[in-house]
């Protein structure tokens, strides 16, 4: 099937990407989570997105996952070792046409604007000096194709000093208590509740290890330039939890 092929052809690099939309019915961003979805954005085929991600094909995934296969049409604009550069360009071109979320934080789903003229500007604004050219899912070249081995790598094995270490990093630099829980296996979780249970612990088990990979993997990508919302987004993906035993 064709969507089987897609998932395989997309490939774990970084890169910029651009979303749009089919269907007039609204659905929310966060349509997967229950949690979330009715406190979300809710967009239809007048919106489109577009967004940043240390791994394309886990991005990809997600979208296909909230929106369904059906209407999702994923386009990748370029592969880029830091697309967070990239991202700041179209964060400022598209800066009047952002829609807000709920805590009034301006996202990357855009209004106002045709989607197909939103995707020529960001077409042009990735090929401005990057050389890049847009590739539809499932037209990339598959001499090209490899996994880029420097992407965001999170060590197999963690311990709670580590997941102290990445806590406290994400409270220093701004990463809000809301994508903090998205990331942990409990629907609300606070730095301080995260903070005095790791620094008690001796070892890690069950579903820990897969939020301190989480946790870890959200502070690499955002040392290499990538945005929260988008790592955690991904990590999600990535490092799926596993029950406790």
């Amino acid at each position: 099937m064709r969507s089987e092929l897609e998932a395989l052809e997309i490939m774990s690099k970084p890169g910029v990407y651009f979303v749009r939309l089919s269907g007039e019915a609204l659905i929310s961003v966060n349509n997967a989570d229950a949690i979330r979805r009715d406190l979300s954005v809710h967009v239809n085929c007048t919106n489109c997105k577009y967004g940043s991600s240390v791994n394309l094909r886990a991005r990809y995934a997600a979208y296909r996952r909230t929106f369904g296969a059906e209407r999702l049409r994923f386009q990748v604009l370029a592969f880029e070792q830091n697309p967070a550069r990239i991202e700041r360009l179209l964060h400022a071109h598209f800066a009047s046409f952002r829609m807000l979320g709920r805590t009034g934080r301006a996202t990357e789903w855009l209004s106002g604007i045709c989607p197909d003229q939103a995707f020529a500007d960001a077409q042009k604004i990735c090929g401005s000096g990057w050389a890049a050219s847009a590739h539809e899912v499932g037209t990339i070249n598959r001499d090209d194709s490899a996994d880029d081995r420097s992407a965001v790598v999170t060590p197999e094995h963690l311990s709670p000093a580590d997941v102290v270490s990445a806590a406290e990093y994400l409270q220093l630099n701004g990463m809000s208590e809301e994508l903090l829980a998205e990331l942990h296996h409990f629907p609300r979780q606070s730095y301080a509740q995260t903070l005095n249970y790791f620094r008690r612990r001796s070892s890690m088990r069950g579903s820990n290890m897969a939020y301190a990979k989480r946790l870890e993997f959200v502070v690499r990508g955002h040392q290499r330039g990538s945005c929260f919302a988008d790592l955690v987004g991904d990590a999600k993906v990535i490092y799926p939890l596993t029950v406790a035993p």
